[in-house]
């Protein structure tokens, strides 16, 4: 930026000064976006890791508004516009200007943010309407700037009879960074314009913001491009004899810009989605979850996201996990005894408890059910997100324990004789762990960490916050979500997205998750041994053939004894003749892992051949071979090993 644009600008007081000494339908007045700190500046570079994060900093700066609801609007699959307009509470005019000139240094959390009306008059820390604040570094708004090169925002404070207006052009630091006559870098972050319209709704509130020009690459990423164009690459292989590429089209998905491309979806029109258009938004999200589980119970044993959606609803999907927002089913603290599940204290040894009745989890163990009832809504498009996490209603499997185990657990630490600011002051959390013979999507098998009823953080951390213990096979079964109260957010990096480990808060949470992980194996591994003793003597256990026995072995061998049995493995003439009763596992077509059996015994030999097939895929499913492969590899797979097989057998 020269000296003469520098000049040009006017100060902070000066702006506020001219608006809100101007008319309505006088000239936009000019300014050039400022930061606090140059490292701030490199928000426009993009720290947040994808799309969604910057959509998520727009719901939080709603949500920390008061707003009930939040509308965002995209022309998908093209994705050259998108619309986010909440009801909260707005911004004044001298909110937005300080706003535009003070990028990374919020006003929330202090006493000036109580001035202007950001924060609760009796704490910082709270919304005025109660809410504890997500927001907090100031560079929400601004985080747009990796998804587009300008925006609009339009807001309006219940009472005023005037909505301010910003258009903005913002630049990347890597565009306009440079260095002046003395060598210092000078960064402009942006330029934006800014007016007062009259505003005929005086008793409404909200504030929209318009993204009108978005990036290149990030409609690229929205639309999946990379996906579908090595689709159109698989099918030109396939008609010309050579495919070599095990890229599948997901199971559901919004479609393509060239909507001539019908022949790569495998399906009539340009899109599949397992809702209708008729569907209300809330049914429509319940069944994109009900999706999932589904897959599980068709054939697909460990389904993932990224395999089952495109890029799109794979990002939904993150931000209904991020969202404060309800559960599609119960909330696990609200768990009865109605629902079958076993419950275990953790604060007390993880000893079993007794439900009775109507008798709530939370009611019983007095933790709170963290704004379950908060009335804020999301809605994407034809979607109203809900947290998408199930554990009521789960199909069967041939799992030794077939009721699903909930840990529940509080904690508090006040860090005696520590000053606040080396500890972070006073934390404290509620949680649950749970185990469960099947954790849908994969992307759940984890922890995730909850400040303030939202999270920045996905896919879950499957490393349960680098737990020590070789449990990988028993981990995939287990799915937590701690639920911070107080304290915690001095150890969300800049982007929210990840841990500072070296703060008291973190280590302090660190070690009481990995002792109560240490406490659920104990009680699972007496579970399943009690299970498994119970079937014995009740002469449940049936005589199994050389193969089977040799199966059990590496399976329980490989699993540490988690509780589970192997995998059901079952051949079908077409899929949709599946004799499980969705009761899950894989089903092979016959005709792609099987020779034509015909002459003397050709049943026999048949019924043979899928047994050892059956035996194979096992094997490799203990030890965790299969996980990333679609059903049809799983197939090819299986007929390749057989046939090396039988080449030493003939």
């Amino acid at each position: 930026m020269s000296t003469d644009e520098q000049a040009a600008s006017p100060s902070e007081a000066e702006l506020l000064d001219a608006l809100q000494g101007s008319v309505a339908g006088a000239d936009p007045l000019e300014t050039t976006l400022q930061t606090d700190d140059q490292v701030i500046a490199r928000v426009t570079d993009g720290i947040y890791r994808q799309p969604g994060s910057a959509l998520r900093e727009l719901i939080s700066n709603a949500y920390d508004a008061d707003a009930t609801r939040v509308v965002i609007k995209t022309d998908r699959p093209r994705f050259d516009r998108i619309y986010v307009e909440d009801d909260g509470s707005g911004m004044s005019t001298e909110m937005l200007v300080r706003l535009l000139y003070h990028i990374g240094g919020s006003a929330k959390r202090t006493e000036e943010g109580q001035d202007l009306g950001i924060g609760s008059s009796t704490d910082p820390n709270e919304s005025p309407g109660g809410r504890k604040l997500i927001g907090k570094i100031g560079i929400g708004l601004f985080s747009v700037a990796q998804l587009t090169h300008s925006f609009q925002v339009i807001t309006k404070r219940r009472g005023d009879s005037h909505r301010t207006v910003a258009s903005v052009a913002m630049r990347q630091y890597s565009e306009t960074a440079q260095r002046d006559d003395r060598g210092r870098k000078v960064y402009e972050a942006g330029r934006a314009k800014i007016w007062r319209e009259s505003a005929s709704d005086v008793g409404a509130q909200g504030t929209t913001i318009v993204l009108d020009a978005i990036r290149v690459q990030t409609k690229e990423t929205l639309q999946s491009r990379g996906l579908w164009e090595a689709l159109r690459g698989r099918a030109e292989a396939i008609a010309q004899g050579s495919e070599k590429t095990y890229t599948r089209s997901p199971d559901y998905h919004i479609g393509t810009v060239d909507f001539a491309d019908t022949d790569v979806f495998h399906s009539e029109g340009t899109q599949r989605l397992p809702w209708s258009s008729t569907d209300e938004p809330r049914v429509a999200f319940e069944k994109l979850v009900g999706s999932v589980w589904n897959a599980v119970e068709s054939g697909t044993p460990n389904p993932r996201l990224e395999s089952l959606f495109d890029y799109y609803l794979t990002m939904v999907w993150q931000l209904s996990v991020w969202a404060p927002v309800g559960y599609v089913g119960v909330h696990p603290f609200e768990v009865t005894a109605e629902s079958g599940i076993r419950v275990f204290d953790l604060d007390r040894d993880a000893a079993e408890v007794a439900l009775t009745g109507d008798d709530r989890v939370c009611d019983v163990l007095a933790v709170d059910p963290p704004a379950i009832d908060l009335p804020f809504s999301v809605t994407i498009d034809d979607l109203e997100l809900q947290r998408p996490v199930r554990i009521e209603g789960l199909p069967t499997t041939n799992s030794a324990v077939t009721t699903p185990l909930l840990f529940i657990g509080s904690a508090k630490y006040e860090f005696p004789g520590v000053p606040r600011e080396l500890s972070g002051g006073p934390l404290s959390f509620d949680a649950y762990i749970l185990w469960a013979p099947k954790i849908a999507p994969t992307d759940h098998q984890g922890v995730i960490v909850r400040v303030h009823n939202a999270t920045g953080v996905f896919p879950y951390d499957r490393t349960f916050l680098k737990f020590p213990v070789a449990e990988q096979p028993r981990m995939t079964h287990l799915t937590c979500e701690i639920f911070v109260r107080e304290g915690f957010d001095d150890s969300l990096n800049i982007d929210r997205e990840s841990f500072n480990f070296a703060n008291p808060h973190v280590v302090v949470l660190t070690r009481w998750l990995h002792r109560s992980l240490r406490r659920v194996i104990g009680v699972e591994k007496r579970v399943a041994a009690a299970e498994r003793s119970g079937r014995r003597s009740r002469g449940a256990a049936q005589t199994q053939n050389q193969a089977t026995t040799v199966v059990q072995e590496v399976w329980h061998e490989r699993r540490d004894d988690d509780g589970t049995e192997p995998t059901p493995v079952v051949l079908v003439d077409r899929i949709s003749d599946d004799p499980s009763g969705g009761a899950g596992g894989y089903v092979l077509r016959r005709e792609q892992v099987l020779e034509e059996f015909i002459g003397a015994n050709a049943r026999g030999r048949r019924e043979l051949a899928e047994s050892e097939i059956a035996s194979i895929v096992q094997v490799l499913e203990a030890y965790d071979l299969l996980d990333r492969l679609s059903s049809a590899e799983v197939e090819s797979l299986a007929r390749a090993l057989r046939g090396v097989i039988r080449v030493f057998h003939t």
